[in-house]
């Protein structure tokens, strides 16, 4: 093992997340290297001599707060003011389509249902688009594509 993993795996065992599997091969190196021994007793050494003696107090832990928030960057205030108007023009635009759509809807033509709807809007998108197209066509043009269509095959596929 190498020094700098050893260092690693020193670290972590001191904070205990080192897996006991990964332990044996940390002592066996420490047995080997001097170097790495001087690196985990000086971990030690340092880890007693900075140990607090006590927790700190109820007015530190304020006291800190109180810096951190008067050092904190401060938010910048948005400003309102300049989006008022684009504001204030798409309410307007809003108001104005959904008085337009509200007048477009009331009137009950023929073939319109509750609420304005015709039976067209209440057709699937595909079925729409195709009774739109059928909508402008007469009974002749109907029955003329009827028959340009129609190949003349029966259910059994005989010719009729």
């Amino acid at each position: 093992m190498k020094c700098s993993e050893a260092k690693k795996r020193i670290l972590m065992r001191d904070s205990g997340e080192l897996k006991p599997s990964a332990g044996a091969g940390l002592v066996s190196h420490l047995r080997s290297c001097a170097e790495c021994r001087r690196f985990e007793e000086a971990l030690r050494v340092s880890r007693e001599a900075f140990q607090p003696l006590e927790e700190p107090s109820a007015a530190v832990l304020a006291e800190i707060k109180r810096e951190a928030r008067r050092l904190a960057p401060q938010r910048r205030p948005v400003l309102v003011s300049l989006w008022k108007p684009a504001l204030a023009m798409a309410a307007s635009l809003l108001v104005v389509l959904g008085i337009h759509l509200g007048r477009a809807g009331t009137g009950k033509g023929e073939g319109q249902g509750e609420g304005g709807l015709t039976a067209t809007q209440l057709l699937d998108p595909q079925d729409q688009v195709v009774e739109v197209m059928y909508a402008a066509l007469s009974d002749d043009d109907l029955a003329f594509d009827f028959l340009m269509s129609y190949d003349g095959a029966d259910e059994g596929g005989r010719e009729g």
